[in-house]
């Protein structure tokens, strides 16, 4: 079942839905949750129409072995089929997700031309560039009437993609509520942010891993990792 800040993300309209911020928020399986659960327009669960599309992107292709094993169990009674590599996830209705990787620049050339009505990018400062963003976002676009195309992404603060993904979504230095941002040329942003103190059930199974993240001896690290923020 999804925590209140991992419900606030994904009952979000706008088309660029970005959650996280800092460790332990939850952010790997609302956005797992969010490419297969999310609602399309005629009330049923993406997962059970037949002609929908999504797409998996991380940086690197490797890191994308821990949600493949993680979505195994989450999609466990939907019948769900893993086959290929990189993966691709077919369920009993038609309805397909795959994954794949930007860690190279011909590997934005393989998504043109495509149509996925849900793009879901892991760890999306790794992303070097607003415009390799821009290129993969180029293809999540809908033809099919009931299903909306929106993005979902997931954050922790620094990497490369830092300062670009900070001002797409206007967040500011230190997020104490959610950034809503409407009046954008694609449909709308927005930044739900969630920190380990969101996490109720990672708390309650693991709470040394929140003391753990107390205990960084290095002030900056311990402030990003459990705070969210967009220094």
């Amino acid at each position: 079942s999804p925590q209140a800040k991992q419900i606030l993300a994904l009952e979000r309209p706008e088309f660029e839905i970005l959650y996280g911020g800092a460790r332990g928020g939850g952010k790997t399986d609302a956005g797992m949750a969010w490419m297969a659960f999310s609602y399309d327009e005629a009330g049923r669960e993406v997962f059970l129409n037949p002609r929908y599309r999504g797409l998996v992107i991380r940086q690197q292709s490797k890191d994308l072995n821990d949600w493949v094993e993680r979505a195994k169990w989450m999609y466990r009674n939907t019948g769900a089929e893993f086959t290929g590599n990189p993966v691709q996830i077919r369920f009993p209705s038609g309805a397909i997700i795959r994954t794949g990787h930007l860690n190279d620049q011909n590997a934005y050339s393989q998504y043109q031309g495509h149509e996925y009505q849900r793009i879901g990018i892991e760890e999306l400062t790794q992303i070097p560039s607003e415009v390799s963003y821009a290129k993969l976002l180029s293809s999540c676009r809908s033809t099919i009437p009931e299903l909306q195309p929106q993005f979902f992404g997931t954050t922790n603060p620094g990497d490369v993609g830092h300062d670009w993904v900070k001002k797409r979504w206007g967040i500011p230095d230190i997020v104490t509520e959610p950034v809503i941002l409407t009046k954008t040329e694609f449909g709308g942003r927005a930044f739900i942010h969630a920190t380990v103190y969101d996490n109720e059930i990672l708390n309650k199974t693991d709470p040394n891993y929140r003391r753990q993240l107390e205990a960084l001896p290095d002030e900056n690290l311990r402030r990003d990792w459990l705070i969210v923020t967009g220094k």
